[in-house]
């Protein structure tokens, strides 16, 4: 590539998402796609990003079918999925939740820092074991555009491992 050519990618990338309400909006996309595949249960469709907090941002859904909640391979999350399953009555109504989010700790085109998070919690009332859920944080910081876009939706991949 050409010095002209860098030029006019990098102002074509700085003119799509140039402005933090753009650059918003691409995460916000990025992170929709990725609850079909993580997030989505029987109980909870069409997952979309919503506010969690001040600067928290993600989705949240729960499954009540253990059978499917023990899909889970995560170690810990498994072994804390299939004791709640054998100590809790279905007829107590045992249910896991899932959470994906970001924390926006900066968000501009010349660089900023994120936090991802992936939560897998199946604490219930009648349940004593500790502890009661599993997490992964995925820092993710950039310098340009171009990391952003390139780097986005590989962080968020890595925090998902969790679910897998």
């Amino acid at each position: 590539m050409t010095d002209k050519q860098i030029q006019d990618w990098q102002e074509k990338v700085r003119s799509t998402f140039g402005d933090q309400a753009k650059l918003y909006q691409y995460l916000f996309e990025t992170m929709d796609n990725f609850y079909y595949r993580y997030l989505e249960t029987t109980l909870d469709r069409n997952l979309r990003t919503s506010q969690l907090g001040e600067r928290k941002f993600g989705a949240r859904s729960s499954e009540t079918s253990m059978v499917d909640a023990l899909k889970i391979t995560h170690g810990p999350a498994k072994k804390g999925i299939m004791e709640l399953a054998k100590h809790v009555p279905k007829a107590r109504a045992p249910k896991v939740s899932y959470e994906l989010s970001a924390e926006v700790l900066e968000l501009s085109a010349d660089h900023g820092s994120l936090t991802f998070t992936a939560l897998v919690d199946w604490n219930h009332r009648d349940f004593e074991q500790q502890p009661t859920h599993a997490k992964k944080t995925v820092k993710f910081d950039y310098t340009d555009l171009g990391q952003f876009r390139k780097e986005l939706a590989l962080k968020l991949e890595e925090a998902c491992e969790l679910f897998l």
